[in-house]
């Protein structure tokens, strides 16, 4: 069986969609996050943060559904961050290189399963707008350091400086804790999964490194912001002094006339 992680990079107001999915059983739900079965083997689980993962759906499905949560006539799935898992079935609990083996599927292993998916292609796409965020300021760092100077106006400077912010809010507001659903604590073979699942899909240390590149990110843009204010502090200082230096030449002028 497989399962296919997508994000939409775009919120979900799960309210609005609960009427659309009324012909399948919601079989668990939060404020968070909604979780449909679909069959006996198939489920689709919604994050209000923006990731949907399928598991075990058709095709046709998949591509309607993605259509639909981002209200697009035209398919654009092959563009959204994507994670593909597929499962099989084994005595032990292992994931390991796109496969996740399990003893059994039911809704709690389907659930643990989907929501660790669902917070990993979340990351990849905060992986993927700081990087292009760390491209376009070492553009600038690079001129800074051939020129001594870089060509970054005040206004482009407070774009980057508000999209960095926005970029580290988002992060902590959807996915400032990693939590398991409950049932992984009170189940050994499911706290196994959540575990496994974490590890292999590098959750926290990919979380934390992309904390550590926005802090660069910032960092470097303050310094490129101190430059600019003691650039036009200089020039002001230029403008003050061409300006009594003219008054006192007018000065000097009219004594002589």
């Amino acid at each position: 069986m497989q399962t296919i992680a997508y994000h939409l990079e775009k919120r979900i107001a799960l309210g609005a969609i609960r009427s659309q999915f009324e012909s399948y059983e919601l079989i668990k739900r939060e404020h968070s996050f909604l979780l449909y079965k679909i069959t006996n083997n198939s489920y689709i689980y919604i994050k209000d943060y923006g990731s949907v993962v399928f598991m075990n759906c058709a095709d046709d499905f998949i591509h309607q559904t993605v259509r639909f949560l981002i209200n697009k006539e035209k398919s654009v799935i092959n563009n959204l961050p994507s994670e593909k898992y597929q499962i099989s079935f084994s005595e032990t609990i292992e994931v390991d290189f796109g496969t996740i083996q399990i003893k059994e599927l039911n809704d709690d292993v389907a659930h643990i399963i989907m929501l660790n998916l669902a917070q990993s292609v979340a990351l990849m796409n905060y992986v993927n707008k700081t990087s292009d965020l760390h491209d376009k300021t070492l553009v600038y760092s690079k001129q800074l350091e051939k020129t001594g100077s870089f060509k970054l106006s005040k206004i482009q400077m407070r774009k980057f400086i508000g999209k960095t912010m926005n970029l580290k809010n988002n992060i902590a507001e959807n996915l400032f804790v990693f939590d398991s659903p409950d049932v992984a604590w009170n189940n050994k073979d499911l706290s196994d999964l959540d575990y496994k699942l974490k590890d292999e899909l590098d959750i926290v240390k990919r979380h934390q490194g992309i904390e550590n590149s926005l802090n660069v990110i910032k960092e470097n843009l303050d310094l490129f912001n101190d430059i600019l204010q003691h650039k036009y502090s200089s020039m002001l200082e230029w403008i003050i002094i061409i300006l009594i230096l003219f008054e006192v030449i007018q000065v000097i002028v009219e004594k002589l006339i």
